[in-house]
């Protein structure tokens, strides 16, 4: 099941209450098409058009950047606004008398396009279809709700619960995720290097033009991490409040219907959050009531006595009585309880016939048309909807429960993405490296079985013997072939350059495999050699850099021939010949050849990628 392959695969539409939008009055309310665009993103650019502060712009709610969304906004005064772009568009369609808030939203309406689906998948659907119809579905927070996990910061509110302010802000502002781009990965880099030095965290901070009024609170009052909070955007940290919430009202709900539905009684939703468990029948939860509590401070606003009963077994995993369940001394973190409901039912659900795929033949694809209320996740229904009884590797998928102190009770589904909580980046790369290792054993950044050749002889004593050793031994996916004859197949980052295949381990402190270091017009220079995370640490402690781009600082940058990130190497730098640059049929240049005629990847010669033509000894 794929969903969201294409842009117009998720269309969303808010629906307003009818009376809202009238002939005249003091706001105007405007209709906002966007693609690839967060809500914030368009409204800022209606403020801006119509001459008023980003504040002043009024919304129902948020919508997701991946689609095609419609929704509403209303600001009080300013010039009217037109715009029509590809991606924007921003049209007045009427009046208020009042600001727009949630209380305005009657829900949305989806269309949505469910891809790669097979026969088995097909008679899900159908079978499924008419129970969804009838009873709905349990009103689960989705993933969307989860960016902390996303982005690999973790529970902040958590953290906060056991008083550790520090590490909860240092979660918040500096933690490495997989989703960085090259700009946020520098600054988390050297915030984490400047841990403690608040005067740098400050310089590091302006240069890169976020949370610099954290670290300038801290440099004048260090160790008041609770105060430094108060400098973070009150939105992100409702984000991270709420979150955190949610994750209770998820979990507990998931144990009482495990704990009430046999295993031929549910279905399962695999979550980065962690599983979602469904009852085939609505009655197993009636004595629940039609509302479940988010709780509020001590959980002393949930009545329910089963309620409290699970939200109290979730803290308690956390390691969270019920009377400390208050966040106090951090503004911005005080709780407040509110009622959920506890289903959902889709409204005017309809699902079109089936038709081949055909950015996935030969699969089918189906169209899926729904209301929801405000609150409720669409892709929730379509996962509802094509879930199946549980077999014996959705029981494993389902979890056991986790020790305590764990964020959540998951049990990894095959092929599911693991939890990104606040761990390294390094920790993450190395367990995807594991993973691709297909062997299930544990091993450390610096693992190498003894009873294995090193990587220069592994696969050049095999080739004599005419057979080719099995995959692991001679590298997985998480390693590199290197470059001439005789090659070898040494771990990532080593090179590949000159003949033979040696690699070299790269100079300079190992610590720093993510900083890049400011370089000279012609690309040497203190520039460390930016390598993947990824990249097994040797005896001596260091890494290589990128993908074949050397390791070494300055221009001699031997066997540059994929996309290294490491300083680029000069014209000749070995006996092969330059490098050749763009042509009529090389429009984006050649690198040199490291396996017989075949080009090596990574011709480019823009800013970050090795292997154009540069002498960097000039």
């Amino acid at each position: 099941m794929k969903i969201k392959q294409r842009l117009e695969d998720f269309r969303v539409r808010e629906l307003l209450r009818p009376d809202y939008v009238v002939a005249s009055g003091e706001w105007r309310v405007y209709r906002v098409t966007k693609k690839k665009l967060t809500s914030l993103d368009a409204a800022a650019v209606l403020a801006r058009e119509a001459g008023v502060p980003a504040g002043d712009v009024t919304m129902a709610g948020f919508k997701d950047r991946q689609g095609v969304t419609v929704q509403h906004m209303a600001l009080h005064r300013g010039r009217e606004v037109l715009v029509a772009e590809r991606d924007l568009k921003i049209e007045s369609i009427g009046f208020a008398a009042s600001e727009l808030s949630s209380r305005d939203s009657d829900g949305n309406a989806f269309e949505i396009v469910v891809r790669g689906l097979d026969g088995n998948d097909l008679t899900t659907l159908r079978a499924n279809l008419t129970a969804v119809r009838e009873h709905g579905v349990l009103n689960y927070f989705d993933e969307q709700r989860f960016g902390n996990l996303r982005h690999g910061q973790g529970w902040i509110a958590l953290e906060l619960l056991h008083g550790r302010q520090e590490q909860a802000l240092r979660q918040l502002v500096a933690s490495p995720s997989v989703a960085d781009d090259p700009q946020s990965k520098a600054f988390k880099t050297a915030l984490n290097h400047a841990w403690g030095d608040w005067a740098e965290c400050r310089d590091v901070a302006g240069r890169f033009g976020q949370y610099h009024s954290v670290f300038e609170h801290l440099k004048k009052n260090p160790g008041d991490f609770a105060g430094a909070f108060f400098h973070v955007a009150s939105r992100v940290r409702l984000i991270h409040l709420y979150a955190y919430q949610s994750h209770l009202w998820n979990r507990a709900v998931a144990n009482l219907v495990r704990a009430r539905a046999g295993r031929a009684e549910r279905v399962v939703v695999e979550s980065e959050e962690g599983p979602l468990v469904y009852p085939l029948e609505r009655a197993k939860l009636a004595d629940l009531g039609e509302r479940f509590r988010l709780p509020g401070p001590r959980l002393e606003d949930v009545t329910n006595a089963d309620q409290r009963r699970a939200l109290e077994e979730v803290l308690s995993r956390d390691k969270v009585a019920a009377e400390d369940f208050d966040i106090r001394g951090v503004s911005g973190f005080q709780l407040k309880g509110e009622d959920r409901e506890l289903w959902v039912t889709p409204a005017h659900l309809r699902v079109r016939p089936a038709e081949p795929d055909q950015e996935n033949p030969p699969f089918s694809s189906v169209k899926l048309r729904f209301e929801l209320p405000r609150g409720a996740y669409a892709t929730l229904v379509v996962r509802r909807l094509l879930a199946r009884a549980l077999d014996e590797r959705e029981e494993h998928a389902e979890g056991r429960d986790a020790p305590a102190g764990r964020d959540d009770e998951r049990a990894p589904r095959f092929g599911a993405r693991p939890e990104r909580g606040p761990r390294d980046a390094r920790d993450r790369d190395d367990a995807r490296r594991e993973r691709s290792f297909g062997r299930g054993e544990p091993r450390d950044r610096a693992w190498r079985p003894s009873d294995r050749r090193g990587p220069r002889d592994d696969f050049r004593g095999a080739s004599t013997s005419g057979e080719r050793p099995p995959r692991y031994e001679r590298g997985g996916s998480g390693e590199r072939r290197g470059g001439g004859e005789g090659r070898s197949y040494g771990p990532r980052g080593g090179g590949g350059g000159g003949r033979g295949g040696s690699w070299r381990p790269r100079d300079g402190d190992a610590s720093r495999d993510f900083a890049r270091g400011p370089r000279d017009a012609h690309g040497a220079g203190e520039r460390r050699g930016f390598g993947f995370p990824s990249s097994p640490a040797r005896d001596d402690g260091s890494r290589g850099g990128g993908a074949g781009g050397g390791g070494s600082r300055g221009g001699d940058s031997r066997g540059g021939g994929s996309r290294g990130y490491g300083p680029r190497g000069s014209d000749r730098d070995d006996d092969r010949g330059p490098r050749r640059g763009p042509g009529p049929d090389r429009p984006y240049g050649r690198g040199r050849a490291d396996h017989g005629d075949r080009p090596a990847r990574g011709g480019f010669r823009g800013k970050r990628f090795g292997g154009g033509r540069r002498d960097s000894s000039r």
